[in-house]
């Protein structure tokens, strides 16, 4: 196994990790008089610097490609790996113990959002979550163009655009396409916060606020809980995570206004970019809901929200304010988005029939091009157009049906695939829910936990009561860890990175 490349990934993970820093770094210093909070965060800084470079040195070399087995390697050794450096900050300053604060940490990098932590903690540790919430989505963005469609791009990460992305696993272009989707998700984050400070936010709870939901991290905290414009602004950016990051990364790059030269004819080329701006912003309009997942997705919203809101008329009339029109709206956001945002410990007055509903969203997810959890709705669809297949097949024996998402075709091989993944996606959440059992947990909030961790909403268990995993015994903490990574990043990492190993071991035997 090539060690050198995991090493380079993990460098620049490490590095990416230490910028994070800075952000609870500035807030400390600005309202804290001691340098106690500061000093932590800068320590800790700065051993992610150092640690990162020491593993650029060594995984220096010439790589073209990135192989298959180490990239699985990588992926999947990075997450604990920053987690030990994000946990560090919650146990100096004594809020969480060492196992709750990796678990802490673990969920706020799979974008979990588990709420281990007191609801008295300092802001600068709420700062800190969100800042871990963000750097994971935007990882995990990073590899869903470079190392993901290598490792599972035939289980439909190579769909996420309808047949108009092109994978590649040369260094040069994975470079490339990292530093794209990294600019795409810094002007996400700033129209995010542009939301929430529009809303009557402050600067802090605003960026705060737009960290935690565009990264689909969620938690307990939520600012101004009562106040109308907050929750819609919430609404928009958990909708936004929803999305295919793809489909944004194609809309923003064409929006862009070329680069600027002052010269003799400037006036002339802005002119001619601002005719062509409408034209483009209708055409990108066009494409983006022309996309047939984003039309199920917000098919799928509509539907449940005029169900829910027809078992809310039905149910006497009673509408009180969790169970408002906008506040029901934002409840399915906040769980098909797997963010997984309650206020005021409401999830445990949903109706039976609500909660039902918001399972089945949490466990479904958002679009494949996402940072949501779930199975991906764009598998779901493949699903029932494989039964409808099957079902014109017995009808007409001699049809050759085609399966087509759009107008794409969907290759046999990747629709068997995605079968495949459904049923090994539902093998490892009994497997798990059998596993936190043993460890001493009731086996059906174990089920909750299992879906909550595979699909990424820390939320989810309390519909069950099952919410605070601080109970766990420490085996069912380290299980739990273990499931959201191999749920952030499916199970088929972990079985190829186990394969490849087997199979350089046999061959260095033989």
């Amino acid at each position: 196994m090539n060690f050198k490349m995991i090493l380079r990934i993990q460098s620049q993970a490490l590095l990416t990790f230490a910028a994070t820093t800075c952000l609870p770094i500035v807030y400390a210093f600005y309202y804290f008089d001691g340098f106690e909070t500061p000093m932590i965060f800068g320590a800790i800084g700065a051993s992610a610097l150092v640690v990162g470079t020491i593993f650029y040195r060594f995984g220096v070399g010439r790589f073209q490609r990135a192989p298959l087995a180490e990239s699985a390697t990588a992926v999947l050794v990075m997450y604990p790996l920053l987690a030990v450096f994000g946990a560090v900050p919650f146990i100096l300053t004594g809020w969480l113990l060492p196992v709750d604060a990796l678990l802490e940490t673990v969920g706020d990098l799979t974008s979990a959002g588990l709420s281990i932590m007191p609801s008295n903690a300092p802001y600068v540790l709420r700062l800190w979550q969100s800042s871990l919430m963000w750097l994971g989505s935007l990882l995990f963005l990073i590899m869903l163009v470079t190392v993901l469609p290598e490792v599972s791009g035939c289980f439909g990460i190579s769909l996420s655009l309808q047949g108009g992305q092109g994978f590649s696993a040369i260094i040069g272009q994975m470079n490339r396409m990292s530093l794209r989707v990294i600019k795409v998700y810094f002007v996400l984050t700033a129209v995010s916060f542009a939301a929430f400070k529009l809303a009557g936010l402050g600067i802090w709870d605003s960026l705060l606020m737009a960290m935690r939901c565009l990264s689909t991290g969620g938690g307990d905290y939520f600012p101004s809980s009562t106040n109308f414009y907050v929750e819609c602004a919430a609404i928009f950016v958990m909708l936004l995570a929803c999305g295919n990051f793809l489909l944004y990364h194609r809309v923003v790059y064409t929006l862009l206004p070329p680069r600027v030269e002052f010269s003799k004819i400037f006036v002339t080329r802005f002119k001619q970019y601002c005719a062509r701006f409408g034209r483009t912003l209708v055409a990108n309009a066009k494409y983006f809901f022309a996309n047939e997942e984003i039309k199920v997705l917000y098919a799928t919203i509509f539907f449940v929200l005029i169900l829910l809101t027809v078992r809310m008329f039905a149910d006497d009339f009673r509408l009180d304010e969790n169970e408002s029109l906008h506040r029901t709206l934002f409840y399915i956001a906040s769980f098909v988005s797997t963010t997984g945002i309650v206020i005021d410990g409401a999830n445990q007055q949903l109706a039976d029939f609500d909660k039902l509903f918001v399972f089945v969203m949490a466990a479904t997810g958002g679009c494949i091009g996402s940072v949501t959890g779930g199975f991906k709705i764009v598998r779901v669809i493949i699903l029932f157009k494989i039964t409808a297949t099957e079902v014109q097949k017995m009808l007409h024996p001699r049809m050759m049906p085609a399966i087509k998402l759009g107008d794409v075709p969907v290759p046999m091989r990747t629709a068997g695939r995605i079968l495949a993944f459904f049923f090994l996606a539902l093998m490892t959440m009994f497997i798990c829910a059998g596993l936190l059992s043993l460890s001493g947990t009731e086996f059906f909030k174990g089920v909750s936990m299992s879906v909550a961790c595979l699909s990424n909403v820390g939320k989810l268990p309390g519909l069950c009561g099952a919410e605070d995993f601080r109970a766990l015994s420490i085996v069912g903490k380290f299980l739990c860890m273990m499931i959201m990574i191999v749920g952030r990043l499916e199970i088929f990492a972990l079985l190829i990175a186990v394969a490849g190993f087997n199979v350089r071991r046999r061959r260095s035997n033989w």
